[in-house]
């Protein structure tokens, strides 16, 4: 979130992640073998459901005098460190009387 000057007030970032784990009790997957085989691994699941919305409420303290913000937000897909594609971006400018 900027003010009407470009400063930014606000920023925060949410992660989603998928991990597919071998442990001791997973057939022949203990130890990283079998990688392959999705039915030997437990799957952990932080992510965003197709289809559902999700929203957060967050209150941000701005400095006597703002007159406007601008609010962006962008889902970005992580494929690696280096590796990443924003795939939705919206924006919304909010002013204040």
């Amino acid at each position: 979130m900027k003010d009407q000057n470009g400063k930014q007030v606000f920023s925060k970032t949410r992660e989603y992640e998928v991990y597919d784990f071998h442990f001791e009790h997973n057939k022949e997957g203990y130890l990283g073998l079998n990688n392959w085989d999705i039915t030997a691994m437990d799957h952990i699941y932080d992510a965003l459901e197709p289809g559902q919305p999700e929203s957060f409420t967050y209150v941000v303290p701005l400095a006597a005098g703002t007159k406007s913000v601008t609010i962006e937000a962008t889902y970005r897909y992580v494929y690696d460190k280096d590796l990443k594609a924003d795939i939705q971006q919206a924006s919304k400018k909010v002013e204040f009387p």
